[in-house]
């Protein structure tokens, strides 16, 4: 059973019949789908489930309209991701706080920091004000962290670090970075999520191999971030031009257990049962999945 740990299927792209890759006997293929479908068949195969966690401020009516909807499979977590903090007005953190406590969220985020535009276009200030007030918004509610950190570790260590004493545990969302940085999230309480990063053919994917070697595995969650993502590798059977509209899915997380499976020389089996548990314990889960697989 595979849990998808962070994924934006109530993202507009999915309104319409999209190109979504997937993984089919071993083998990358192109299908077409528009969300409900796409839900459907992730439903009647081995993916029991995903986590869908916020963007904008302004998306999060239709983000937990899409979750009631498929209540049973999915689940929100919610927050101000760290490149929309500019645009979203500091009193909306009540209307934040007020969503939080009402709807049945599992966990903060996407909050942290995200420093990859320039200097003038990063906010940091602004970020780091969201970033600690979801900090303790998570606290208030008792909740894990989604973390989005780009570009901007050191700074993110340093507030969580500050705050050690109010986390609850969450997961380092898309983490690329190596073993020495995903031992210093560990020591904070947090996973890593690991997606198709690990499946490209490039110095990244080289780097996060030697992290998912070395890491406990107990500190391992798969996840996809679709429609973003994609694996960059030459095997995909795609055009240039195509894979520009092409989304990420579920669907490719097999291919992330058994690569996991592969590096660490462990069972494929094994690995996927961990990270299943791993994706319950760290999210709460239990009572959840357990009354929608009834």
């Amino acid at each position: 059973m595979i849990i998808d740990s962070h994924a934006h299927y109530a993202y507009p792209r999915f309104d319409a019949e999209i190109p979504y890759l997937c993984e089919t006997d071993g083998k990358w293929d192109v299908r077409r789908a528009g969300r409900e479908q796409l839900i459907k068949e992730m439903r009647e195969s081995n993916i029991v489930g995903f986590i869908e966690p916020s963007i904008g401020f302004d998306a999060i009516p239709a983000q937990l309209e899409t979750v009631k909807m498929h209540s049973e499979y999915m689940w929100a977590a919610l927050g101000v991701h760290p490149t929309r903090c500019f645009s979203t007005a500091w009193a909306n953190r009540k209307r934040v706080a007020e969503m939080a406590e009402r709807e049945n969220i599992i966990a903060i985020g996407e909050t942290g920091l995200d420093y990859h535009y320039s200097r003038k276009e990063q906010h940091r200030l602004r970020q780091i004000m969201w970033f600690i007030y979801q900090i303790r918004l998570a606290d208030r509610l008792r909740l894990p962290l989604v973390l989005h950190i780009r570009m901007a570790d050191r700074d993110a260590l340093r507030i969580l670090r500050m705050n050690k004493k109010r986390l609850h545990g969450g997961v380092v969302h898309c983490f690329g970075g190596d073993s020495a940085l995903a031992k210093q999230y560990e020591t904070l309480g947090f996973a890593v999520g690991i997606g198709g990063k690990l499946l490209s053919d490039n110095e990244q994917g080289r780097a996060l191999s030697d992290t998912v070697r070395n890491a406990p595995l107990s500190t391992l969650l798969v996840e996809t971030d679709a429609p973003y993502v994609i694996p960059e590798t030459r095997d995909i059977p795609c055009a240039g031009n195509q894979r520009k509209k092409l989304c990420n899915s579920s669907f490719i997380l097999p291919a992330v257990i058994r690569r996991i499976a592969e590096l660490r020389g462990e069972p494929c089996e094994a690995v996927e049962k961990a990270i299943y548990e791993n994706t319950v314990r760290v999210f709460g889960l239990k009572d959840t999945v357990e009354n929608g697989n009834d």
